[in-house]
């Protein structure tokens, strides 16, 4: 019997992570690498639109988004329209650590599709994306 698709992928996610946590063990991050690489490519990102990107929930948020600030990674900027929402934005220190993230995501993708083509590589991304586009318009309640 094959392995069901969502289990390989979440085995797979397992592994990335596992590796990325052992390779950048000397920064105090932990595990929310990717969070922070949101945060920083969405220039005045809030906790809400986070959630939505990550697809869970506002405690999962505001958990990773304390952990992120606690460390000095993350600040809250209060939205000058909207008293109510806060603006995510990374700090210096984050700024410092980003491309030593950056550069491990790449190996750690290198590593992982170090046997394929450049073009199985774009057919892999592109079956993902569909994949993903599938179960979204199915499930539209998944990024709600």
């Amino acid at each position: 019997m094959k392995e069901p698709i969502g289990r390989k992928m979440d085995k797979i996610g397992r592994m990335f992570q596992i590796m990325l946590q052992d390779d950048l063990k000397h920064l105090d991050i932990d595990r929310s690498f990717y969070p922070l690489l949101l945060i920083e490519s969405g220039k005045g990102i809030t906790q809400q639109e986070l959630a939505d990107k990550l697809l869970c929930d506002k405690v999962q948020v505001v958990r990773i988004v304390d952990y992120l600030s606690s460390n000095g990674y993350v600040e809250r900027v209060q939205n000058q329209t909207d008293k109510r929402k806060y603006e995510l934005t990374i700090t210096e220190k984050a700024k410092l650590v980003l491309p030593d993230i950056k550069e491990t995501l790449a190996k750690v993708t290198g590593i992982a599709v170090h046997s394929l083509s450049e073009h199985q590589v774009n057919e892999l991304h592109k079956m993902l994306i569909i994949i993903e586009s599938n179960l979204l318009s199915y499930k539209s309640e998944i990024v709600k």
